[in-house]
C-alpha cells in the first residue's frame, strides 16, 4: 500500500466511531455516468470501511411532470449535516438544469463547515474538487486525427451554453493552432442545446456549407464536445447519405452510452467516472484527517484525473480486439498465385452471395464481393492492415440491423460467408490462413457489437414489470401495518437487504417531525422495543439504528406525494441500481398517501395551495378574458396560469417556451409587453405573493416555505422577498 492509503487506514482505525459520508446529486441513472460515479464511491467506501449514505435524486421522465420534484430534492439538504454525516461528495453541476451557478454555489456553501469534495465542473468556494483535463483530452483527440489519420481540416460541433463545451472549444482552437491547421469560425458549429433538433439544425448548416461544394474544401473530420452531439450528428448525416467514417470521421467526448449505441460506435474520451468517484472518497477522508489533525498541510484544492482515448470505428479505425483477431498466428506476409480466372471467381462470388444475402441490396453484395476479391488476391497492401471485407461487413450488417426478412442471424451469416470464401483458398494454405484471419476479425467485430448492446442495457434500469409487481402488492394494503408486513415479505425478492421506515404523524409540509416505525430485518431486539421513536431533525437521526457490525451503504428516499411529505426511508443497498429504490420510494409514497387519507391523517391543502385570483390581483394586473393561446400569441392569463402551475419550480425559460411552442426571445418580449415584467421577475413576484399567504397561515417555517417555492436556500428567498416587498420575511411575519 502507498503511504497515503496506509495513513488513511490508520486514521480510520483510530477513530472512536466509523466515518459516515454522503453523496448528493440530481442524476440521470439511465445514463451510466451517475452509475459509474456511484459505483466508484461505493467501492472506495467498501475498501476503506466507511459508511455511505446516498442522498441523490434520480431523474426519469415521469418525474418531470411532478411540479414538486426539485422542492423534494432541496428538502434533502436537511440531511447533509453533522452529526448524521462526517463529509459529503457533491456533484454540483448536476443541478445546473434547475438552478443558476451562483445559486448552486450558495446552496452548497450554506452546508459549511461540513467537509466536502466536488466531482462536477462548478467551483464551490473553499471546497476541493476533482476535474478532468480538457486541454489534454482535446490534445489526444486532435493528435490522433492529425498524426494517425493525416487529417488536415477538422470541424468542431459543441453547445454554446455549456461551460464544459466552451472549455473544450477553447482547447480545440489552441490544439489546431499548435498543429498549424485552420481554425476559422466557419469550421465551428454551436448548438442551442444537446437536443436532436438543435443538432439537426447545425448539421443542415454544415452540409449546406461544405458537403454540397468542392470536396477538397470539406472537413475530413468533425470533433464534437459530447457523445450525445456526435450520436445525433451521425444520425443526421446518414439521412443525407453521408456515411461515417467512410465519408467523414466523427469523434465524441465523455464515453457515454450514446457512443456505443450509435450506428457507428464513436471514438471518444473516457472521463474515468468510476475513478473520480473512488478518488473523491479518498480526498474527502484526507479533508477530514486535516481538520482533526491541524499540523497537517492543507490539501490541494483542485485534483486532476487523467483521461484516455477510446478508439472505436467513427474515426475510421477499428477496435484493438478486431485488429488483433484478424492477425492470428498465421498472419505473416505471404505470396500466392491464382489458379482460376478472375471471371470465374467473380461469377462464383456473385452467385453465392446472392443465395445467402439476397435480402441485402445488389450494391451491398457487390461491395462485399469486391472486398473479398481484393483481400484474397491483392498483395499491394502489406500487413498489418484492416481487411476490406471487415469494412464492407460493418457497412452491411453492423451499422444497420439485419434485414427483417433475412432468415439468418449475424453469426450464421458470418459462417455462410466463410463457406463461400474457403473454396477459393483450398489450393493454397497461405490463402486459407489469410481468409481465417478475416473471419477471426469478423467474429470479433460481431462480439464487440453485441457487447456494446449489452453494455447499453445499463440504461434500461426502469422496468415497467418491476413497478407493476410492486404496485399490485402495495395496493392491497389497507393500513400502515399491512404495508409494513408486505415490505418485510417483498424486500428479499427485490434483493434489497433492509429498510428503516420513518413516517410523519400526518400529511406534512416539512420533515421536522417523524417517527421510526420499522426496522427490517430486526436484528437488535432492544432497538425494536423503542419503536416508534420520534426524530426531531433529519440530521439528528440516531446512528445506533444503523448496523454496527459492518460498514453500511444506504440510499435516502424522501416519501413525498401530492405536495405533502409522508416521511423518509433509509434503504439498504447491495448494488447501485437506484431505479429499484426509486420505484420502491414512488410506490411507498403513493400508497402511504392513500392510507393517510383513508385513516384521516391529513390536513387541509388550502393553506399551501396558491390563491390564484388573489395573487394575480396583488401583483398588479388583471388577466385578459381569453385563457388560451390563439394564433401563436400569448395572453396574460396563459402566462400567469403557467407560472402558477410551476410556482414551486425554478424559472425555466427553455421549458416554458417549449410548452407554448415558441422561441425564448418571443416569449420574453411578449411577457414584458403584456405584464410589464420579464418572465423571471414575474415568476418571483408570484412566488412572493404566495409566500406572504403561507407566512400568514402560520403553518410553515421560513426554511420550508423557501424550499417549497423552489428557492435554492433561505438567504436567497429572503433577498427576493425584500426586493419585492421592501422587508425581510421575518419582518413581514412580525407584522401579520
Amino acid at each position: 500500500m502507498t503511504p497515503k492509503i496506509t495513513a488513511r487506514r490508520t486514521f480510520l482505525k483510530k477513530r472512536s466511531s466509523p466515518l459516515t459520508i454522503g453523496f448528493t446529486a440530481i442524476a440521470d441513472f439511465s445514463s451510466f455516468i451517475g452509475q459509474e460515479y456511484l459505483a466508484g464511491i461505493m467501492k472506495a467506501a467498501e475498501h476503506y470501511g466507511v459508511n455511505f449514505i446516498n442522498i441523490t435524486s434520480a431523474i426519469r421522465p415521469s418525474l418531470f411532470v411532478a411540479p414538486n420534484f426539485f422542492s423534494s430534492y432541496l428538502s434533502k439538504t436537511a440531511f447533509m449535516r453533522a452529526p448524521l454525516l462526517d463529509g459529503l461528495i457533491t456533484w454540483a453541476s448536476s443541478l445546473s438544469a434547475y438552478m443558476k451557478n451562483d445559486e448552486i454555489q450558495r446552496l452548497f456553501s450554506s452546508l459549511s463547515p461540513l467537509p466536502m469534495v466536488d466531482i462536477g465542473y462548478i467551483d464551490i468556494p473553499n471546497v476541493p474538487s476533482i476535474r478532468i483535463d480538457n486541454d489534454y483530452s482535446i490534445h489526444i483527440l486532435v493528435e490522433h486525427l492529425v498524426k494517425y489519420h493525416g487529417f488536415s481540416r477538422i470541424a468542431f460541433f459543441g453547445s454554446k451554453f455549456s461551460l464544459p463545451h466552451q472549455l473544450r472549444l477553447a482547447s480545440f482552437k489552441k490544439e489546431m493552432k499548435s498543429f498549424s491547421l485552420p481554425v476559422s469560425d466557419e469550421l465551428i458549429f454551436l448548438t442551442d442545446s444537446l437536443d436532436e433538433q438543435a443538432v439537426a439544425e447545425q448539421t443542415q448548416k454544415f452540409r449546406s456549407k461544405f458537403m454540397l461544394t468542392d470536396a477538397h474544401a470539406r472537413p475530413q473530420a468533425i470533433l464534437t464536445s459530447s457523445d450525445i452531439i456526435a450520436h445525433h450528428l451521425i444520425e443526421e448525416l446518414e439521412k443525407y447519405g453521408i456515411h461515417v467514417p467512410e465519408d467523414i470521421a466523427v469523434t465524441g467526448f465523455n464515453n457515454q452510452l450514446a457512443s456505443l449505441t450509435s450506428s457507428t460506435p464513436i471514438t471518444t474520451i473516457d472521463l474515468a467516472y468510476f475513478k473520480r468517484g473512488y478518488e473523491a472518497v479518498e480526498i474527502l477522508i484526507d479533508q477530514i484527517m486535516e481538520r482533526e489533525s491541524p499540523h497537517k498541510s492543507p490539501a490541494q484544492i483542485t485534483h486532476t484525473v487523467p483521461t484516455s482515448l477510446v478508439i472505436r470505428q467513427s474515426c475510421g479505425c477499428f477496435e484493438a480486439e478486431i485488429f488483433d483477431a484478424q492477425n492470428s498466428q498465421y498472419g505473416s506476409k505471404i505470396d500466392f498465385s491464382e489458379n482460376s480466372s478472375e471471371v470465374e471467381i467473380r461469377s462464383y462470388l456473385e452467385t453465392s452471395l446472392e443465395a445467402v444475402f439476397g435480402s441485402n441490396s445488389p450494391e451491398q453484395r457487390a461491395s462485399l464481393s469486391q472486398a473479398i476479391f481484393d483481400d484474397i488476391y491483392d498483395t499491394s497492401v502489406p500487413p498489418p492492415r484492416i481487411y476490406k471485407t471487415i469494412q464492407a461487413f460493418r457497412s452491411i450488417f453492423c451499422t444497420h440491423s439485419p434485414q427483417a426478412n433475412s432468415p439468418l442471424t449475424v453469426t450464421e451469416q458470418i459462417s455462410a460467408l466463410r463457406r463461400i470464401v474457403l473454396p477459393l483458398t483450398s489450393h493454397a494454405p497461405e490463402l486459407a490462413h489469410k481468409a481465417e484471419d478475416i473471419f477471426h476479425a469478423l467474429r470479433a467485430l460481431h462480439a464487440l457489437q453485441e457487447n456494446y448492446k449489452m453494455t447499453s442495457r445499463q440504461g434500461e434500469l426502469y422496468k415497467p414489470e418491476n413497478l407493476m409487481n410492486l404496485a399490485l402488492n402495495f395496493s392491497s394494503a389497507e393500513s400502515i401495518k399491512q404495508l409494513e408486513n408486505i415490505l418485510r415479505v417483498k424486500l428479499a425478492s427485490l434483493s434489497i437487504p433492509g429498510i428503516i421506515l420513518c413516517l410523519s404523524p400526518t400529511l406534512s409540509e416539512n420533515l421536522d417531525s417523524v417517527s421510526i416505525e420499522l426496522i427490517h430485518p430486526d436484528t437488535q431486539n432492544e432497538l425494536s422495543q423503542m419503536l416508534p421513536l420520534k426524530i426531531r431533525e433529519p440530521a439528528l437521526f440516531p446512528k445506533r439504528f444503523f448496523p454496527k457490525d459492518r460498514p453500511f451503504s444506504l440510499t435516502l428516499s424522501i416519501l413525498f406525494h401530492e405536495g405533502f411529505y409522508l416521511g423518509y426511508a433509509y434503504i439498504f443497498m447491495n448494488n447501485g441500481n437506484l431505479a429499484l429504490y426509486d420505484d420502491l420510494q414512488e410506490l411507498l409514497s403513493q400508497n402511504l398517501y392513500r392510507i393517510y387519507l383513508k385513516e384521516g391523517k391529513s390536513k387541509s391543502k388550502s393553506a399551501i395551495m396558491p390563491d390564484r385570483e388573489k395573487i394575480t390581483e396583488n401583483v398588479g394586473f388583471s388577466p385578459e378574458e381569453n385563457p388560451v393561446v390563439k394564433g401563436g400569441k400569448l395572453s396574460t392569463q396563459n402566462i400567469v396560469d403557467y407560472l402558477l402551475d410551476h410556482i414551486e419550480e425554478m424559472c425555466d425559460l427553455d421549458k416554458m417556451a417549449s410548452f407554448f411552442g415558441m422561441s425564448k426571445s418571443y416569449l420574453t418580449r411578449r411577457c414584458k409587453e403584456l405584464t410589464g415584467y420579464p418572465v423571471q421577475t414575474l415568476h418571483e413576484r408570484l412566488k412572493i405573493e404566495h409566500a406572504k399567504n403561507l407566512i400568514k397561515s402560520g403553518k410553515m417555517k421560513m426554511n420550508d416555505i423557501a424550499t417549497r417555492l423552489g428557492f435554492s436556500n433561505p438567504n436567497y428567498f429572503s433577498n427576493v422577498f425584500k426586493k419585492v416587498t421592501g422587508m425581510r420575511p421575518t419582518e413581514f411575519a412580525a407584522k401579520k
